[in-house]
């Protein structure tokens, strides 16, 4: 079972929010995603998707979205962005996606599971102190993304413990958690504390030439998985536990 990831979907068949605006790279950007993924994915194999993943403000008003992506080949894995206005309780999308018959789409929220041999785990994020912008409430906001990664690390504890092994382990994530330079955060000093293998993350959509290295910090290896710096293509992160040397090396 391959996993694959890819982030910022920013999805719209319900409402009017045309990509494109934001340059010609994003020019039929939706059939270029789904070009790529029946090319790469397999039925057996499943996605991170790690948030913005469509610009719908409920979840009804999400359907199509999630129908395009629930046809896709392969299990998907939605974390929350800061765009998913219709995200709400794990319940009621779950049980959204039941009634819907939307049986391929599972929703990472505050716990870690396992998929394709790997431990995932993860949380939101938000905007570090570095970025110009940081302001009070993003303290608060961040703080409280620290926690939630918290309940997600506490979780990915007790999966090891059951499952009496520690498998590679991912943290998805649509917030950067390390700055353009390399800068650790609350979040990153927990995802090192927790011997996680790898970090991946989105939200970011202009050229940052350190983060599109895939950096390795203290035993953490960061990967982007923003779409559009992916050329719309899922990135293939490894199979059956095991990385991909490409991806996980130094």
């Amino acid at each position: 079972m391959k996993l694959f990831a890819i982030s910022d979907l920013h999805l719209a068949q319900s409402v009017d929010k045309p990509m494109d605006i934001f340059g010609s790279r994003w020019a039929n950007h939706i059939e270029r995603i789904v070009e790529h993924w029946r090319r790469d994915v397999s039925d057996g194999d499943a996605v991170l998707i790690g948030g913005d993943i469509s610009w719908a403000k409920s979840l009804e008003e999400a359907e199509l979205d999630f129908g395009l992506l629930n046809v896709l080949p392969g299990e998907k894995i939605l974390l929350r962005g800061n765009h998913d206005y219709w995200w709400t309780t794990k319940r009621k999308m779950e049980q959204f996606c039941f009634e819907k018959g939307f049986h391929t789409l599972r929703f990472l929220r505050n716990d870690a599971i396992t998929v394709a041999g790997f431990h995932v785990c993860g949380a939101r994020g938000w905007l570090l102190p570095q970025d110009k912008d940081f302001s009070k409430d993003d303290e608060k906001i961040l703080n409280r993304e620290r926690i939630r990664l918290d309940l997600s690390l506490e979780d990915l504890g007790r999966l090891r413990k059951s499952e009496g092994r520690e498998r590679s382990s991912i943290a998805l994530m649509h917030y950067p958690p390390i700055s353009e330079e390399g800068d650790p955060s609350i979040l990153s000093v927990r995802l090192e504390e927790e011997g996680v293998d790898v970090c991946v993350f989105g939200h970011i959509h202009h050229a940052v030439p350190f983060y599109l290295e895939g950096p390795k910090i203290n035993d953490v290896k960061y990967l982007i998985s923003s779409c559009d710096q992916l050329d719309f293509r899922p990135l293939y992160i490894g199979e059956d536990g095991v990385f991909d040397h490409t991806e996980s090396k130094n």
